[in-house]
């Protein structure tokens, strides 16, 4: 069975909707009720980073498949994959936040629909994010290559329908607790320092759970929609999955230059092109493919209507033949 298929299903079925499963980093996901418990984002690990640990667990890595690398390599890798991992997250959402406001300025109907995504606090993670990257900057052996904010994106957020990029907040949200929650939480193989940032980064979304801005809040309005503007909203969400996946085509070949600057010299053509096509698929995954088919973001999909299903199924599909 594809994975288009498999969604489909997922879709269609009627009864209870248990958590999708269909990659090995996934694990039943709870409601969307959070809680601040264990979460005092003062604390600061002691003592520099530690580079003889991966950063990222497998499952957010995807190296397995990489076959061309060295050990050290490998770690090497995954921790710019770590760095970028930050960065990408901090793009998007300063991207999406930059847009959400400008648009909401010129427009009354485009300001309520946008709503969720207009208080302060709904992406506040720029300070936490460029923080890390200034120190793993200073402790790396070689600066890591990041994508500046893409204009093409900016393009796409600023012409798409103000439902889509809702629907995009939504994903992204709900990406930050799974891989947290089902990749990171109680892995003490992981650094530290890395970890304390993505428990962060979590406990920001979760603290403000009864905000209009939380994924919750998100959801509500989303169930709000009128039902004339669900076309456009998801036909633009379909472009805006396809934006991110360009933006992560550039960061994974960026990622590639940094290693090969840390290693002294050049990968093997053939080696390169297995290596990049490998990080490709791995950012897909982790931004893109994991949020559409999370058991939350299909419930919240369901409820603008019959047409949503196949659209989303039919995303997977096509991001997997690019």
């Amino acid at each position: 069975m594809t994975l288009g298929s498999a969604l489909r299903n997922q879709f269609f079925s009627g009864g209870p909707r248990p958590a999708v499963s269909f990659f090995e980093m996934q694990k039943p996901m709870p409601e969307l009720r959070f809680s601040e418990s264990g979460c005092v984002s003062s604390q600061r690990v002691p003592g520099p980073l530690d580079l003889s640990r991966c950063f990222l667990p497998e499952a957010l890595a995807g190296l397995v498949p990489v076959r061309a690398l060295s050990e050290d390599d490998r770690r090497s890798l995954n921790q710019i994959r770590a760095c970028s991992y930050l960065h990408l997250f901090d793009v998007f959402e300063l991207s999406l936040s930059a847009a959400a406001r400008q648009r909401a300025r010129t427009d009354i109907e485009v300001r309520e629909v946008l709503a969720p995504l207009l208080a302060l606090d709904c992406f506040d993670h720029h300070d936490m994010f460029s923080s890390f990257e200034s120190e793993f900057a200073a402790a790396f052996p070689a600066t890591p290559r990041l994508v500046p904010l893409p204009d093409d994106f900016a393009r796409t957020l600023t012409l798409a329908a103000p439902l889509s990029l809702l629907v995009l907040a939504l994903h992204f949200k709900l990406v930050t607790q799974q891989h947290y929650l089902a990749c990171v939480r109680g892995d003490e193989s992981l650094e530290p320092h890395f970890v304390r940032v993505l428990k962060d980064h979590w406990c920001v979304e979760c603290g403000a759970a009864r905000s209009c801005s939380s994924a919750l809040g998100v959801q509500q309005a989303l169930g709000q929609a009128l039902p004339g503007r669900v076309s456009a909203g998801l036909r633009d969400y379909r472009l805006l999955v396809f934006s991110c996946d360009d933006v992560l085509r550039r960061q994974s070949e960026l990622d590639v230059q940094t290693l090969e600057e840390v290693r002294g010299n050049r990968l093997a053509p053939s080696d390169r092109t297995a290596v990049v096509a490998a990080q490709v698929a791995a950012h897909r995954k982790t931004f893109l493919t994991v949020g559409i088919v999370n058991a939350a973001f299909v419930y919240a999909m369901r409820t603008l209507g019959p047409t949503a299903p196949a659209m989303l199924a039919g995303v997977v599909s096509a991001l997997s033949a690019r």
